[in-house]
Order: structure tokens, then sequence, then C-alpha cells
């Protein structure tokens, strides 16, 4: 029974999702690209402040439907799952905290090597297993990461990456319930790692009863919000739509991991005529 709940919850999350391919084909921007702006203008705290460039040339069909997501998301965060995710921050020690995050993170490795091996990466491939494999023994169960002490760092990776890398349309952003950010490439990716979990996931694997198991991610969900609450204050500073911030950075992140961002595009002159100086660079380096 909660197995069925939990597949017709994620098919309605994923209902919008096939509208929007059905409508992509007739927009002018198929992959939604980003379109930035062209003129070199100087940035000044009000640029900051509304991030108004951002929308202008962000290919978002779906707007209407996301920012109720959206709206329904940050309420959400704000009564239940921030609330969870500071209180946990603040009575379990960070010595407790961080096994348990190494523990998660170790799980995710097999996952991680599979899409790294479909997406012809045999190298990084190669050191997921084997971080999964020294972390799994000599780390105790992934509870300490002594794969990373030796120099083998995590790399992630996940289906959506996977499906860009072969050329899969990014297709419209969409919001998701609960899960937030994402595009229908990613949601599809999102879909296809749910239904094949029990041939990559280590709880599976482990023939762990359903309770237990999905305990595992909620889990994983609160120590990932632990770790976003330093961007918190950051969208306050910035007095942004928390729509068009959580867009923007999302798709920004998603492209340049696959290559695709903009600015290999910007010239010396570009640089040359914005005021970006020695401080900006030091504040971007606390983000």
């Amino acid at each position: 029974m909660r197995r069925g709940l939990l597949h017709g919850a994620l098919l309605l999350a994923l209902l919008p999702l096939l509208g929007a391919c059905a409508s992509s084909g007739d927009s002018g921007n198929p992959n939604g690209e980003d379109e930035w702006a062209t003129e070199d203008e100087a940035w000044d705290d009000d640029d900051w402040g509304a991030y108004d460039d951002w929308d202008q040339g962000t290919w978002d069909p779906l707007e209407g439907f996301n920012r109720r997501v959206h709206a329904f998301n940050e309420v959400a965060d704000r009564y239940a799952i921030r609330p969870v995710a500071v209180a946990y921050r603040d009575t379990v020690p960070s010595g407790v905290r961080r096994p348990i995050s190494n523990f998660l993170n170790n799980l995710r490795e097999p996952f991680h090597a599979g899409n790294q091996l479909l997406q012809g990466r045999a190298s990084a491939g190669t050191r997921s297993v084997t971080r999964f494999a020294i972390n799994s023994t000599i780390g105790v169960l992934g509870l300490f990461d002594v794969a990373g002490a030796t120099g083998l760092e995590r790399e992630r990776s996940d289906l959506g990456l996977t499906l860009g890398h072969w050329g899969a349309p990014e297709g419209p952003y969409l919001v998701l319930p609960l899960l937030g950010p994402s595009t229908a490439r990613d949601s599809s990716g999102l879909a296809a790692q749910y239904f094949s979990r029990e041939y990559h996931s280590p709880t599976h694997w482990a023939d762990i009863p359903s309770p237990e198991r999905y305990t595992v991610p909620i889990i994983a969900g609160i120590d990932t919000r632990v770790a976003l609450l330093s961007l918190d204050e950051l969208m306050a500073e910035t007095g942004t739509d928390s729509y068009i911030f959580m867009r923007e950075s999302y798709l920004q992140n998603r492209r340049e991991r696959l290559g695709e961002d903009d600015w290999g595009d910007w010239d010396d002159d570009d640089w040359k005529n914005g005021d970006w100086d020695d401080e900006d660079w030091d504040e971007e380096e606390d983000w």
C-alpha cells in the first residue's frame, strides 16, 4: 500500500511534465537556453537587489504553474522542513551529523558510478566504485570518508546529466512539489531513478524492510536542508524574487556541469567595461 501511494504521488508530481513536453515543440526556444543581455552595463546595488536582467532571457512557459508550486514549497519549508532542519542542526552535534552525512553520501556512490559509466567516463566511474568499496569497508559502512582523505574526491552525477550528456534537450523549467527546482529532462531522470532504485540503491540490495528503507531519503532530505541553511540569509540579503533566484541558480548550475554555460562567450572587453574588481571576487568566494 505504501509503495502504491508513493508511485501515485510521483506520477501526480510529473503530470505537468507531460504537458510541458507536448508544448515544447511550439516554442521558439525548445532547449530553454539562457540568452544574457549583450549590453555592457555596470552593475550597481539596484541590479543586485532586483535581478531584473535574469528574467528577460529565460524561457519559462510554465511560470504560472511553477510559481504556485514554488509558493506551496515555501510554505512547507517555512512551517515544517526548515524548523526540523534547524532543530537537527542545533540538537545533534556536528561530530554525529558528519558521519551520518558520510553514510548517506556513500549510499549514492553506486548511482554516481553508474551514470558516469553511462556517460562514457570510465575513469570517473572507476573512482566512484573505488570510493564505495573503500568507505564501505575501511570506512565502516561509509561513516568515515577514508577515500576522500586519500585524495579520491566525490564526484556527483545523475540521470538528468546523463541524458544531457547524450544530447537530450533541457526542456522547460519545472518546479516539483517538495523536491523543488528541476527541468523536463531532470524530472525524467528523477522518475527513472525512482523506478530503477532496486538496481542502484544499496538499501534495496540489503533487502531492508520498507519502513526503514524509506527513512533513509527522509534523513537525507533533512541533511541536505541543513547544508542549505546558509543560503537563506544570502537570498534574504539580495531582496530578489525567490522564484527567480532559485530558477536562475539552478539552471546555471546544471548548464555549467554540462559545459553549456554562457560564461565562455565573455571576452576581456566585457570584463573591462564592468565594475568587477578584486573585492567583488572576494565576496563571490563566500557563496
